[in-house]
Order: structure tokens, then sequence, then C-alpha cells
């Protein structure tokens, strides 16, 4: 009687698999929800990103070369999207087992006894061995496999991403802290210049040789000065210690520090739209997120369709002196096939929302493609126009200078004022002080456009 049972139900379970395996479940097609979007611009997942132009081909700074190391290895926000990386594969194994089958063993012993006859307490034992297995024919499975593998993509997409904005900053950060101790050098020389002129005014003033009204005035800057040194000294302090963070460090201004800033080489020219977008991490990332929600859209649609599980097992119970017993253990072979008849619209609830978040995400997508332009565009521009600035700021710089060396030549040959001299030095002060913050423009700018186009992947 066991025999034909056992036929009868394999018979049934490879009929209901062959069955399920001719339907054919809705699809959906990626391309038709992204019908919108620029053909040019809806990129596949490359396999791997490269940049167009390296660190030290863009800044040769061998202090910001290390510092920028310090940061991949040790900033925390670059550990924190690496464990999220490792979070997603771990995911992604999970899901994968779901497509294997579960073993499941267990076993029982039971028996009583007087207690002086402890020793044959356990006079029985149950042993047990199932196995469950979803053969996944409607390829319910597998939307959850492609939603988690897309949402890895995803996650070491963000993990560059984050990695790449991690070192733009940490660049950014390092230019103005280099800045802020040039314009600190520049104050001190500015003060210590304005210290003189007010020795020297307030001696002629005694001795009558100038008016109270020139001491006035150079008193005045001398202040002016001295309170803008103080500020000075703090925006550099600040410059450091953000630096410091950002390398994975307590807020420190122990930093070494270039002493100058040079000019950046030029940036990379560049390079057709969808090019560039397709080295770009969070538009790979965009686009991943995308995919999981065409594998979630799907697999909201599958949960019309049938479940088919298959199962068995193999126990055995009874008196120990029959555990080696072939003939006391039985097999069992199961198959199962549930279809949902009426859950008050969940699925189709279910389907519905699903379908919004796809239509979000590809809003989102197309935005971000548009903002990455941008970023581009606006990123060159604001270069090319720093680059003019600073030529004018130099030759301005050093006209200024050589009117403040005749000026001074003028004062000593007492051809001139202290007025006149304090007031070229003013104005030569504030000129070099915007020719420091052009510099530093300049190289934070090439940064971010640099940036923008994936050049630091």
């Amino acid at each position: 009687m066991m025999k034909p049972l056992r036929r009868l139900l394999v018979t049934a379970a490879f009929g209901t698999l062959s069955a399920c395996a001719s339907l054919s479940p809705p699809q959906t097609n990626m391309a038709e929800m992204a019908a919108d979007i620029p053909a040019t611009w809806l990129l596949d997942l490359p396999s791997d990103t490269t940049g167009p132009q390296g660190w030290a081909n863009l800044y040769d700074d061998p202090i910001l070369l290390r510092y920028l190391d310090m940061a991949a290895a040790q900033n925390f926000d670059v550990k924190s999207a690496q464990t999220r990386v490792i979070a997603a594969e771990a995911e992604l194994r999970r899901a994968a087992a779901r497509l294997k089958p579960q073993l499941d063993a267990s076993a029982s012993a039971s028996g009583g006894a007087i207690l002086s006859d402890i020793d044959n307490a356990f006079d029985s034992y149950g042993l047990g061995l199932s196995g469950r297995w979803d053969p996944d024919v409607f390829g319910e499975t597998k939307t959850i496999i492609e939603s988690s593998r897309a949402n890895l993509r995803a996650q070491e997409a963000l993990a560059a991403d984050t990695r790449q904005a991690i070192l733009a900053s940490t660049g950014r950060a390092y230019v103005s802290a280099v800045e802020a101790t040039l314009q600190v050098d520049l104050a001190k020389t500015n003060l210590e210049f304005l210290t003189e002129s007010r020795r020297i005014s307030e001696a002629r003033y005694r001795l009558g040789d100038t008016a109270k009204g020139d001491f006035s005035f150079a008193e005045a800057n001398y202040q002016s000065a001295l309170a803008s040194y103080e500020s000075t000294l703090q925006s550099a302090r600040a410059a450091r210690r953000a630096l410091s963070i950002l390398l994975g460090d307590y807020p420190t201004e122990d930093l070494e520090l270039a002493t100058e800033l040079n000019t950046p080489n030029a940036l990379p020219a560049r390079d057709l739209p969808a090019a560039i977008l397709e080295r770009r991490p969070d538009i790979i990332a965009a686009r991943a997120q995308l995919a999981g929600r065409v594998a979630s859209l799907q697999g909201a649609k599958l949960a019309k369709w049938p479940s088919l599980g298959l199962s068995g097992s193999l126990s055995s119970g009874s008196a120990f002196k029959d555990l080696f017993d072939p003939g006391d253990y039985i097999a069992r072979l199961g198959a199962s096939l549930s279809q949902v008849l009426f859950d008050g619209g969940a699925i189709e609830a279910g389907i519905d929302s699903a379908q919004a978040n796809l239509d979000v995400s590809l809003l989102s997508y197309e935005q971000r493609l548009r903002l990455a332009m941008a970023e581009i565009t606006d990123a060159y521009d604001r270069a090319e126009t720093l680059k003019r600035t600073l030529v004018n700021l130099e030759l301005s710089s050093d006209a200024a200078n050589e009117a403040l060396r005749l000026e001074s030549i003028q004062f000593d040959l007492g051809e001139s004022s202290l007025l006149d001299v304090l007031q070229v030095q003013t104005r030569v002060n504030s000129i070099d002080a915007s020719l420091i913050r052009t510099k530093a423009a300049l190289l934070q700018t090439v940064i971010t456009a640099n940036e923008a186009i994936a050049g630091f992947i």
C-alpha cells in the first residue's frame, strides 16, 4: 500500500512542476518604464569604474597625497559605507540560499524507571530527518535575489561615491588649511608693518613733526589689524581641526601643511555626457536602485501566482533495540500547491505601491542625471573664471606692491605722509589676501570639477 502512494505523490509533484513551468508570469520591462529618459543617459551597470585624472596628476603635493591615503583608510564615513557593502553581500547570500533545499534533523529519547534502575531509564527513541524545497517555478525567489543583487551593486557604488566625496572633501579641507595659514602669515606681516608705522607716527607726533590725525589713523589701523589677526588665527586653527576629523583623527591642530598654494594642473577635457555619467558612482547607485525597484515590482506581481513546495521526511521511533533496523524507518514525500483566492485587495495594493516606488525612483534618477550635468558645467565654468581672475589679481598684486615700495621711499625722503603710506599698505594687504583666497578657490574648484566627472575613483 505504501509504494503505490509514494508513486502517486512523486507523479503529482512532477506533473505540477511541468504544468507550472509551461506558464509565463508577467514581466516588467525596464526600458518601457524609463521611456522618458534619453537613451544615451540610460546606462548599464559597469563592472568597474576608472577615473580620467589621478590626484598626483591634478595637484602633486606629497603632504596632500599622504593625507588622502589616511582618509581613505581611516575616515569613519568610508568605513561605514564599506560595512554596508558587507551587509548587502550577506543579504544576497541569504536570498540565494532560498533556492537550495532546507534540511532539518531531530532526535529524542524517553522512558521511565524507578530510582534504583536509573541506568535503564531511557527505553525508547525518536529520530527524524525532514527537508523542504521551493523550486521557484514562477521566479518569485529570483526576483528577491535580483533585488538583493541590485542592492549590493547600489551599496558598492555608494561606497565608491562616499570614498570619492571624502577624498574631495579632504582635498578641499587641506587647501582651506593651507590658505588659512597663508592668511595668518599675511596678517602677521601686515601687523608688523602697522606696529612699526604706529611707533614712528607716535614718535613724530610727540616731536611735533606730524598731526594728531595721522597718529590716530595709524592707531586705528593697528588696532583693526590686531583684531583681524586674532580672528585669522582662530580660523586657521578651526581649518586644521576640520581636516584632522576627515582624516579619522581627533580634532588636532598639529598638522603638517604646505607653505604655499601652487597652480593646479589642467583639468581633463570633458567627455560625452553618457561617458561621464557612466563613471559617476552616484549615477551607478541610482541605476542599481532603479533595477531593485523593478525587481520589487516583478515580485509584487508574482504574488498573484500559486506557490509550490516539495517536502520529504525520514523518521523512526521505537525501542532502542530497533535503532539499526531499516524496516523501522518511514519515508514520506509530499508536494503542495497553494493559490490566494481572496485577500481583500492586498496583492493589488502591493503592486500599486511597488509601481509608485518605481515611478519615484525613475523621477529621482532622471533628476540626478540633470543635476550631475549641472554640477560638471558649473564646476568647469567656475574653474575657467577663477583662472582668468587669478591672472588679473597677480598683476594687480605686483603693481600694488611696487606702489607701496615707491611710496615708502618717498616717505623716507620726507616727500610723502604716513597717511599715504598706510592707505597704500591697506590696499596691498587687501589685494594679497584676495590673491590667496582666489588661489585656494581655484584649487578647490578644480577638485570639485574632477570629482564631478568621477576623476577620483
